[in-house]
């Protein structure tokens, strides 16, 4: 789900980075027409929002489910399991081997409870869609092509005149 994800985030970037300079490259900037582009990457932004926050809640029912981490869970259960039934033989107690697969089982189930944790927060670091910067840059843009009667400057700062 995470991969899809990344695909789904990068396409709606790249959209945003193309309707950007669209309007740059068009020469455009008239208000309601920047309005449209920018109100199009909201919505599309907040679908993503939604159906990142439908998958992460899915993501957190699921966290005990996960193939790989219940694989190292049962194969850490049954390293300590073998390796107490070896430190009951009489003759083989005495060795390491008994000790060995006990720590070695609960290793493996610690590791297990990491691996669901580390692919929580993986997942939890594609939540922003990254495309606020342009509906930023569109806002200026509305700002400064439309709303703007002066521009005046200092050796520090621009300063927008608004109508």
């Amino acid at each position: 789900m995470e991969k899809r994800f990344k695909y789904y985030r990068l396409a709606l970037y790249t959209y945003s980075l193309a309707s950007m300079m669209e309007i740059m490259l068009g020469g455009n900037f008239k208000e309601e027409y920047i309005s449209g582009i920018k109100d199009e990457i909201v919505k599309l932004s907040g679908s993503y929002r939604e159906l990142f926050e439908k998958s992460s809640l899915y993501l957190e029912k699921l966290g005990g489910l996960a193939v790989e981490a219940n694989v190292l869970k049962g194969i850490g259960t049954a390293g300590k399991a073998v390796g107490k039934f070896i430190g009951s033989i009489p003759l083989v107690k005495e060795g390491p081997v008994d000790e060995f697969l006990q720590d070695s089982g609960t290793h493996l189930k610690k590791n297990a409870i990491g691996m669901e944790k580390q692919a929580v927060h993986q997942f939890a670091a594609l939540n922003n869609s990254g495309t606020h910067i342009f509906v930023n840059k569109m806002e200026d843009m509305i700002q400064i092509y439309n709303h703007t009667d002066r521009i005046c400057f200092d050796d520090k700062q621009i300063y927008l005149v608004a109508n």
